[in-house]
């Protein structure tokens, strides 16, 4: 029997078992690397502290979001109101293994667009597949799934929608996307931006302005008075990673259109290489073919510029969760220009097995299919400076299970401060602080892990924190290697 024919029959059910595969395979590994102790506090710990104290009635809470040592709103770090659709799992299972789920499954919804522009504009199954394929492989789809939970993730589903409604011109469900993904974080309606322009592109004139306009005053509104609402007056923190840009959003702003050199100079300056590397993740497995969707590719331009051009290097690499947004918008724009092709000839059918080629062979150059070699340490590439686990990061290392006997007595309304992946692994209070530097913000007790990046699995330095905490009225109660459980006196 011919492959195509089955391929046809089977279509629909070949995508969604692909997309299962996906989230069953890499969910998985997400809840594992957790129950591994490999999770960290300012990504999993901040959101499932959030949650835990909405559902106890205190909104939006923190005190691990900025590592600070007051009680605060979320709000004064990020605009995330999204947060809230998780609200109802958590309250039914109040553990970070929900927030793991949820964002696999948020992002397993986002191949459904890339199937629907993929099923609108090509012909040929074995091409919607491929692309289906494209979605799943991604190296920066892997990595986001693996690495904790981010809130950035909630937005590829509504801009894969924005997408395909753009592209079949449906203007209110494409708003309602637009709308949705506002709701994600702050930086979201500078996306919309990009929108705005395309439809112009489509001569959508009235749409276009409009789509534009309120993006900008979306943008402004959200960065000028809503979050220093919540921050107590107190500017929006992240301008300072466009620095090298200007001080401010209308400096930058100014930068951006009336001096390119600086922009060029900026965009070259930092690590050159990861800011290629993370340009062909996002854009190498559909071969490039995003640049010939023409107007479609704008969307992805302007998330593309603002993390190529901050001074932050986390920003633009695909080891961690900033590309986000891209992951819709740039395979998006690849189907839209793989159809631009003529209908005719063997380019196609090639080009349909280089795109799968492609995929695969970048997914495993940068380390990000399980079990293959480098993927259990890919994930330090994007902090260099952490010293490597002992063994697995999918195995929990055998010296904290004597330890956890002790931590378990820790009463459940005491106050903690611990080191990065402790804070996700003591239950929900709400008092759990960061360990930074040496300042444990009061709590009753401290939990230190020389695994933490600020001491590198270093016994001398992790021993000499200990006698720092003791002089500042701690005992050490319980001790295993490169761990230690502390209570003030």
């Amino acid at each position: 029997m011919r492959i195509t024919p089955l391929l046809e029959r089977y279509e629909g059910r070949i995508a969604v078992a692909m997309v299962v595969l996906y989230a069953v395979v890499f969910g998985s590994l997400a809840l594992i690397r957790h129950w591994a102790f490999h999770s960290t506090a300012l990504d999993l710990g901040v959101f499932d502290q959030v949650l835990w104290n909405t559902v106890h009635g205190r909104f939006m809470e923190s005190t691990l979001s900025l590592e600070r040592c007051d009680l605060h709103s979320f709000f004064l770090d990020h605009f995330s109101p999204a947060l809230l659709l998780i609200v109802p799992f958590y309250a039914v299972v109040p553990r970070p293994e929900t927030l793991i789920v949820f964002q696999t499954v948020a992002l397993a919804l986002g191949a459904w667009p890339m199937y629907l522009l993929a099923r609108r504009y090509l012909a040929r199954s074995e091409e919607r597949l491929v692309w289906v394929a494209g979605y799943v492989l991604s190296a920066p789809l892997a990595w986001i799934t693996f690495y904790d939970f981010h809130e950035i993730s909630l937005a590829v589903l509504p801009l894969g929608l924005a997408m395909y409604f753009y592209a079949t011109r449906r203007t209110i469900p494409l708003l309602l996307s637009l709308g949705a993904s506002f709701l994600v974080k702050e930086e979201l309606p500078l996306i919309a931006i990009g929108f705005g322009i395309a439809l112009l592109g489509q001569r959508r004139w009235r749409l276009g302005a409009f789509v534009l306009v309120a993006s900008v005053v979306a943008f402004l509104v959200i960065l000028r008075v809503i979050i220093p609402a919540f921050a107590g007056g107190a500017p929006y923190q992240y301008l300072g990673r466009y620095a090298s840009l200007g001080a401010d959003e209308f400096e930058i702003a100014r930068t951006l259109v009336l001096d390119p050199l600086r922009v060029l100079r900026v965009l070259l300056a930092g690590e050159l290489g990861s800011k290629i590397v993370f340009v062909l993740s996002l854009f190498g497995p559909g071969l490039l073919l995003a640049f010939r969707s023409k107007w479609a590719l704008v969307p992805a331009i302007v998330p593309l510029g603002y993390l190529l051009l901050s001074d932050y290097p986390g920003e633009h690499t695909h080891h961690n969760q900033y590309g986000a947004p891209l992951i819709p918008l740039a395979l998006g724009a690849s189907i839209l220009g793989f159809a631009t092709l003529s209908q005719r000839g063997r380019l196609r059918r090639r080009l349909t097995g280089a795109a799968l080629l492609a995929t695969i062979a970048m997914s495993l150059a940068f380390g990000a299919i399980p079990f293959t070699p480098g993927f259990s340490d890919a994930f330090l590439r994007g902090n260099p400076d952490r010293a490597p686990a002992e063994g697995s990061i999918l195995v929990r290392e055998a010296r904290y299970e004597p330890f956890l006997a002790a931590v378990a007595t820790i009463p459940v309304d005491a106050s903690i401060s611990s080191r990065d992946f402790f804070t996700t692994q003591v239950p929900e209070r709400r008092l759990n602080y960061h360990l930074n530097g040496l300042d444990p913000c009061g709590a009753e007790y401290v939990i230190l892990d020389y695994a933490d990046p600020s001491v590198n699995r270093n016994e001398a330095k992790h021993l000499a924190e200990v006698a720092a905490l003791e002089a500042q009225g701690y005992n050490t109660i319980a001790t295993g290697k490169g761990l230690s459980l502390l209570r003030h006196r």
